[in-house]
Parts: C-alpha cells; sequence; structure tokens
C-alpha cells in the first residue's frame, strides 16, 4: 500500500483507493523494482477506469487492512529520541547500586564500557528488525518468524512479564527519592506501609494511562527537558567543585557485604556463592548496569509511526542511545566528583541527597521532583506499551479476545487491568529483588531476539530490511556474541531465586499457550484472529530513491500489526496476491 504525497488529499478519498503495481513501479536492469515518483494522484486517479480492470480490481483500504487507518500524526526524529530516552534510561535515577557495589571508577567505568556489550548491538538489531517488520509487537513478530508461534510466544510473554515487573521499580523507586531527601527514616515506610503507598501510586497512575495519558512525540519532548534540568543546574553548579581523584576511588575492600547489601534476597547464593572481584560486587553491579542500557527492541513498535522508515526510525534509535549515555555518564562524573560519600552511602534514591549536597535544599526538591515526572513518562510508556503487546497477541490469536477490548479513550481495558494487579503485586518487592527477576524474564526474551536475528540474516536473505546492519550475513552472529555472553554472565552469578523464577516463567509461558490451544479447540474462551498473516518474505528489492538521487519520505501506512496485513510500500506483491485471490 502507497502512501499518498498529499495525506489530506488521501483521507478524503479513502473511500476507494486504486492501485496498479503496474502503474506505480518499473523494473530496473537489476531486476529491482524502482517507484515512479513522477506520477501525482491526479494523473493516477485518471486512469480509473484502468485500474478497474479484473486484472486489477478495486482494493479499498477495508480490503487492505479492516480494522485499522494511519494515525495523522508521525514521529519526527527529536519526539522518536525522545522516546527511545525513556524506553531505555529516563535519566541517571537508579544508578545508585552500581556505585555501592562497584565504588566510583568501576561505576563510571561500567558506564563507559558496558553500552558497547549490552545497549549499541541491542540498538543495532532494533533497527534492522524493526525496520524490516514495523510490527507493534515487536520481538514477539521476529521470533515468530524464525523459530514459528510457540517460541514467538514465549517470547511474549516473558517480555510482558519482564515489562510488568519492570514497571513495579518506579513507584518504589519514587517513594525512596522522597524519603532520602525529606530526611525520612526509611525503616517506617517497610512492609504494608511501603505496600500501601506504592500501591496508591500505581493505580493512580494506572488511572491517568486508561484515560488516555500518553506521554509520546512533541509532549515527551517537555517531560524530558523537565526531568533533566536539575542535572543540568546540578553540572553548572557541581562543575567548579568537581575533585578529578574521586573519579579514580577503587572500592572499599570488605569482607563483609552485608555493609553494603542488607537485603537476604541480593546476598543470597546460588550455584556459585556472591562473587567479589577486586572489591565489586558482581551480581548487583552486572544486573543494575543491564537494567540501565536495555530495552532498545520495545521501540520497534514505533517504527510504523515514524515519518520515514529508513531514516528517521534508524537515525532515532542512535540519537536515543546517545542520548541515554550522556545523561547517564555526565550526572554520574559531577556526582561523584563534587561530593566525597563513601560506596556504603550510596543507597536507592541517594542522588536527591547528593542534589542537595551540591545545589541546597531547592535542587534537592527539584530532583525529586524530576524524578516523579520521569517516573511518571516512563510508567505511563511502559504500561501502555505493555498493555497494547496483550492486545496485540490477542489480535494474533495468543490470548482470548477480552484482551482487545478498548476503553472509550481508546486504550486497552484488560490489558491496563493486568498489568495493574501484577504490578501492585510485585510493589512488596525491593529495588533490587525486582531488578534481578525482571532481568533473568527480560535477558531470555532478548537471547530469543538474537537468535532470530542471525537465522533471519542467515536464512531469510529476501527479507527486506530499509535499514540494515552494514556487515556481511555471516558476522550477524558478532552482533548477537557480547551481549549472549554478558547476558550468560548474569545467570551464572545469579541466586537461587532467581532461577525458580525464570524457570516458573518459562513453564508459565508454555502451559499458558496450550492451554491457549486447547481453550480453542474446546470452546473455552472467544479467540479472534484479526487479519490473514501473509509472509514477510514475498515482497521485491525496491528502490525508495527518486530520479533526482533523494530519498522517498514514503512511510508505512500502517499502527498495527505487519503481521496482520503487510501494509507498507515495499510489499506491492502482496497485493497483486491479494488481487489473485478475490479473483480465484
Amino acid at each position: 500500500m502507497c502512501q499518498f504525497p498529499d495525506d489530506n488529499y488521501a483521507e478524503a478519498n479513502a473511500d476507494e483507493v486504486l492501485l496498479s503495481p503496474d502503474d506505480m513501479h518499473d523494473e530496473a536492469d537489476d531486476g529491482s523494482v524502482r517507484l515512479d515518483t513522477s506520477t501525482t494522484v491526479g494523473e493516477t486517479l485518471a486512469n480509473c477506469d484502468e485500474l478497474r480492470s479484473p486484472v486489477h480490481p478495486t482494493v479499498t483500504p477495508e480490503i487492505i487492512h479492516p480494522r485499522n487507518t494511519r494515525s495523522t500524526s508521525s514521529l519526527k526524529l527529536w519526539p522518536l529520541a525522545v522516546l527511545v530516552f525513556y524506553n531505555v534510561s529516563g535519566g541517571p535515577f537508579g544508578i545508585e547500586p552500581s556505585i555501592r557495589a562497584a565504588g566510583n571508577f568501576y561505576a563510571i567505568l561500567g558506564f563507559l564500557v558496558f553500552p558497547l556489550v549490552w545497549a549499541v548491538p541491542e540498538a543495532l538489531v532494533a533497527a534492522e528488525l524493526g525496520s524490516a517488520f514495523q510490527d507493534p509487537s515487536a520481538g514477539v513478530a521476529w521470533v515468530e518468524e524464525a523459530f514459528g508461534e510457540n517460541m514467538g510466544g514465549l517470547c511474549g510473554c516473558l517480555g510482558w512479564v519482564s515489562g510488568a515487573t519492570d514497571n513495579a521499580i518506579y513507584p518504589s523507586l519514587f517513594l525512596e527519592y522522597v524519603t532520602s531527601v525529606v530526611g525520612w527514616d526509611k525503616e517506617d515506610f517497610r512492609g504494608w506501609t511501603s505496600f500501601m503507598l506504592t500501591s496508591a501510586i500505581t493505580i493512580l497512575l494506572a488511572f491517568l494511562n486508561f484515560t488516555g495519558l500518553e506521554i509520546v512525540g512533541n509532549a515527551s519532548l517537555i517531560v524530558c527537558f523537565i526531568a533533566m534540568s536539575p542535572f543540568v543546574f546540578m553540572t553548572i553548579i557541581g562543575a567548579p567543585r568537581i575533585v578529578p581523584s574521586r573519579w579514580f576511588q577503587l572500592p572499599e575492600q570488605s569482607d563483609n557485604v552485608d555493609e553494603l547489601f542488607d537485603d537476604s534476597f541480593q546476598i543470597s547464593a546460588g550455584p556459585l556463592p556472591l562473587l567479589s572481584l577486586a572489591g565489586i560486587q558482581i551480581r548487583p553491579y552486572l544486573n543494575n548496569l543491564f537494567w540501565s542500557l536495555n530495552s532498545f527492541d520495545g521501540v520497534a513498535s514505533f517504527a510504523a509511526e515514524t515519518t520515514c522508515v529508513r531514516t528517521t526510525y534508524p537515525k532515532g534509535i542512535f540519537l536515543g542511545l546517545v542520548l541515554s549515555i550522556i545523561c547517564y555518564i555526565v550526572p554520574l562524573l559531577v556526582a561523584l566528583g563534587a561530593t566525597d560519600y563513601k560506596q556504603s552511602e550510596w543507597v536507592d534514591g541517594h542522588l536527591g541527597a547528593v542534589a542537595v549536597d551540591i545545589g541546597g535544599h531547592w535542587l534537592g526538591a527539584w530532583t525529586i521532583f524530576a524524578a516523579g515526572i520521569s517516573n511518571l513518562a516512563v510508567f505511563e510508556a511502559e504500561l501502555s506499551a505493555d498493555s497494547f503487546q496483550l492486545m496485540g497477541m490477542a489480535e494474533r490469536g495468543y490470548l482470548p479476545k477480552i484482551f482487545q477490548k478498548r476503553s472509550r479513550y481508546g486504550t486497552p481495558t484488560n490489558g491496563i487491568i493486568l498489568g495493574t494487579l501484577v504490578i501492585i503485586v510485585f510493589s512488596c518487592a525491593n529495588f533490587g529483588q525486582l531488578l534481578e527477576l525482571l532481568n533473568a524474564n527480560y535477558a531470555i526474551a532478548v537471547l530469543l531476539e538474537y537468535a532470530a536475528f542471525v537465522k533471519l540474516r542467515l536464512f531469510h536473505k529476501d527479507l527486506q530490511r530499509p535499514y540494515r546492519i552494514p556487515i556481511p550475513d555471516w558476522a550477524a552472529f558478532l552482533i548477537a556474541l557480547p551481549p549472549t555472553v554478558g547476558i550468560l554472565a548474569i545467570f551464572l552469578v545469579s541466586n537461587w531465586y532467581v532461577y525458580l523464577f525464570s524457570i516458573g516463567a518459562v513453564l508459565f509461558s508454555l502451559v499458558l499457550h496450550k492451554l491457549g490451544a486447547a481453550s480453542k479447540q474446546r470452546g473455552w474462551f472467544t479467540y479472534e484472529t484479526k487479519a490473514e498473516r501473509i509472509p514477510y518474505n514475498l515482497s521485491p528489492t525496491i528502490d525508495l530513491s527518486t530520479d533526482d538521487g533523494t530519498e522517498s519520505d514514503l512511510s508505512p501506512v500502517s499502527n498495527s500489526s505487519k503481521k496482520d496485513y503487510n501494509y507498507k510500500i515495499e510489499e506491492l506483491t502482496v497485493i497483486q496476491v491479494q488481487e489473485e485471490n478475490m479473483i480465484t
């Protein structure tokens, strides 16, 4: 399906869109398909009688995509970059465990080196496969295409559980920042008190999500400015006070890990004892870095919403990557260089106290306000993504039809309710516990995505990739190798609770898939697959450049699953297949 050069004209004439692949492209000498961008809409519609021939019957929007229409707004570069930033980072909030586990020098080194291990490879894979599939289910579609529906369902379930677990962090983290700056005794906010407060915050934010509040587009730019503004002032005020030698302080040598981490969950044994290397507590150190530098795959849900999937989408991902790293490194350098706190004092929420020390109580209060705004943005974005993922899986037939239900505001009602309940259950856990549990589930899901990336590169060479990582196909495993080794290291040092939780999540995912199949056969629940699934590898190679050498800014016309209907400019052959089916 081709996007009209004039969107307003297309909307005004959306009752009957006439397509003829022969009129829209010609064949180059190398066999590739080249769009004829010189033909205007008026010239195309002038040939309506010819296009209504039996060979090329009328194709209406309902035939191509009966349930969804293109959004009138498209993500441009900077709004997309900020969405990437909020999916991955949201600011330096939550980096304290890295300092507490490894000291100043290794905390800084970790945020300089580990982006090459985890962040960069995942950003590259998300840029390539996101542009190829343009599916809001993101990794579910990639894994399903590579390994089938069973693995696709497993990836979707693990990814959703990870997202819901991750979302339970933000109300808890916000509460940690408030108690740190106000000076309240954190022991007074344990147990039922903590549970009730975090549950109230969760329900309030979920209600806002239900009413359609979404931190997207240009609004995200405003939120980002508010959230990062105190760190700009912290940098300006704290820069003259920086003592560079503090950056190179090595971790305090302590044989008693209880001095740094007093939670029995974090110091409990696994297959290996709690490892300490050169004074670094390996488990909390790696888990905090992994949590801080991942989730680029979720941004693939926005690929079909960008102004140009070949340029805007990958540039937005890489710009968001740079923003995330800078917003970790700069505040970290200032906070560690301008203050002289002990390693053990870097508890959760300590950045608020650092802001008070550098700029006074006004800056500390501003930091807390920024943390609240940032947590709001991240929470709303992730809860929305998780609920829409459930809706998308229901539309694919993985889940009952009840998860397709939307509120009058257009939000997935039952997906939000289920996500909120899971978040409340996990809100009784502390930051470190939540971190390890969500990392375990997300790590399995992302390993499946890396495996899918390698297989699709090696065995699905005809898959159209508007953005392609500039490496040969045989080198695809080199992209997946560093993050895979890092993930295996995290599992190696994990405790038995994480292993049991991961095994339980995998078994739950497989059982859920089997129950879904049995439910369909026996009619326990109503299932509805909204559209026919079409293979991805039907499309020819298409040159989207115009005759003058510039790139055509044609974007995909889809807000929903490309797996349901391949509704993008490269899939002209799919339209021909549909036409032949209609004739027969």
